[in-house]
């Protein structure tokens, strides 16, 4: 049985900022004029899954990156375990393979001296 997903609507205020990518995008790909007479629908349709899915990748990789890069909110500051003060550690780098590719970031880490428990606030 397939797998339900959630559907997210991308906001309004987004639509025009997604519709000028694409026209910078296809002036970058071919010029005003478009591509040239006799190209294919199935290699512009390869094209265009290829770089849908390096840009929503791109884009999970950033949005990762910058919550990554915020203040850790107060209950994130402390062990969930016994209530204690985490002492910070180096960020580390994080891979997950997801539905739009491959997100690649640095997370924060935490580490509780009393539970002696590693921690990543944003599991």
């Amino acid at each position: 049985m397939a797998k339900a997903t959630r559907k997210v609507d991308i906001p309004a205020e987004v639509r025009p900022v997604v519709a000028a990518c694409a026209k910078n995008l296809a002036n970058h790909l071919w010029g005003s004029q478009g591509p040239a007479w006799g190209t294919s629908f199935a290699s512009l349709e390869d094209l265009t899954a290829q770089i849908t899915e390096q840009l929503g990748a791109e884009l999970l990789r950033q949005a990762l990156q910058r919550q990554a890069e915020q203040p850790l909110p107060q209950p994130l500051q402390v062990c969930p375990a016994c209530s204690g003060p985490l002492d910070d550690r180096p960020p580390e780098a994080r891979s997950v393979h997801t539905t739009c590719g491959t997100a690649d970031w640095q997370e924060p880490s935490r580490h509780c001296p009393r539970c002696r428990r590693a921690f990543f606030p944003s599991e």
